[in-house]
């Protein structure tokens, strides 16, 4: 945190009677793994009842206060585009372990705990106190790059885990994916590197486990032999977004378009309009014109193309070009003779 920082005092919002029961069992849980605590201290920031598909809540911690006054450490999670591209084109069986609660796999230092606290009622007692976590919290935006580095350091090969050759492990945050060139050497490394986990004190999604599979679904991208597309879920999600009424919304809009670039033709032109939205400085208007637009990137990204993962062995070819003021380019490589 900032030197000097004065205690953050957020009230807690309302709850609804029914988010409340929903969320009693989950803290009772928690507290009795100790992975929460009673605390007393001046910091407080507000908790969320979601409630998920399956009709159970979800505990929920707003910590944007305390993400203001975090000092940001150099992110080391690995850029997705980078981090596919290293899969061989000749590996055709795959497992992706998705590590379940990972981040309260690592421990918070007593010094750290009070900034967490939040407030607490029980519905049937009635009693407030004040918890506070002793585990990496969920919300927290160093987070991600806390834990992602821990779990690195027990991946590294030939010390705490050493998988076999000719099998690749790539991790992103607490998202592994698994591959090779057959299915006894996938199957072999992904059963020890779960057993691992498990000595490890990390637990794993049975649900969203894919074992030992010819395609996965992995960061929104379905993975296959030497080829990578975009899943249905990813692209639906996209195509039914309502138009922008405010630059935040062309902000999420260019992060998930971005996010899907490698497939949409002549993406940086198709996008332009919604940078121009951003730079201009009277209110946003959306028009006829943007919403022919953003239609025609839609489209585009439905009948998005299969692409062929990269043979790192060979060379590429690299095409710039610049077109209204634009400047593009395309990365190629020789794949069957063409």
């Amino acid at each position: 945190m900032q030197k000097d920082t004065p205690a953050i005092r957020v009230k807690q919002y309302p709850m609804s009677p029914e988010g409340k029961k929903g969320l009693a069992s989950v803290i009772e849980h928690l507290l009795k793994e100790n992975i929460l605590e009673p605390c007393m201290f001046p910091d407080n920031t507000p908790i969320l009842a979601i409630k998920k598909d399956e009709g159970k809540f979800r505990l929920v911690q707003d910590l944007r206060e305390i993400n203001k006054r975090a000092i940001a450490r150099h992110p080391v999670v690995p850029n997705p585009y980078s981090l596919l591209s290293k899969i061989p084109r000749e590996h055709t069986w795959f497992t992706v372990i998705d590590l379940k609660d990972a981040f309260w796999a690592c421990h918070l230092a007593e010094e750290c705990r009070d900034w967490f606290a939040f407030e607490w009622e029980h519905p049937d007692r009635g009693r407030k106190q004040q918890l506070r976590w002793t585990r990496l919290p969920q919300g927290y935006t160093e987070s991600p790059n806390i834990f992602g580095q821990a779990l690195e350091t027990l991946l590294v090969p030939k010390t705490k885990f050493s998988p076999k050759e000719g099998v690749q492990i790539l991790q992103y945050v607490d998202d592994l994916l698994i591959s090779g060139e057959t299915e006894k050497e996938v199957k072999d490394v992904s059963i020890q590197l779960l057993n691992f986990f498990g000595e490890k004190g990390l637990k794993v999604s049975q649900i969203k486990l894919q074992f030992v599979e010819t395609e996965v679904t992995y960061f929104g991208h379905i993975i296959g032999k030497g080829s990578k597309r975009l899943s249905p879920a990813r692209i639906s999600g996209i195509v039914s977004i309502s138009p922008p009424k405010t630059k935040r919304d062309i902000r999420k809009l260019l992060g998930l378009f971005g996010y899907c670039k490698h497939w949409i033709d002549k993406y940086t032109q198709g996008v332009k309009f919604l940078y121009d939205k951003l730079i201009d400085q009277e209110p946003m208007n959306w028009t006829k014109s943007d919403e022919k637009q953003l239609q025609d990137l839609k489209e585009k990204l439905s009948s998005a193309p299969v692409l062929s993962l990269p043979d790192l062995k060979k060379e590429f070819d690299l095409f710039v070009n610049t077109e209204e003021g634009i400047a593009y380019g395309v990365l190629t490589q020789e794949w069957g003779g063409y």
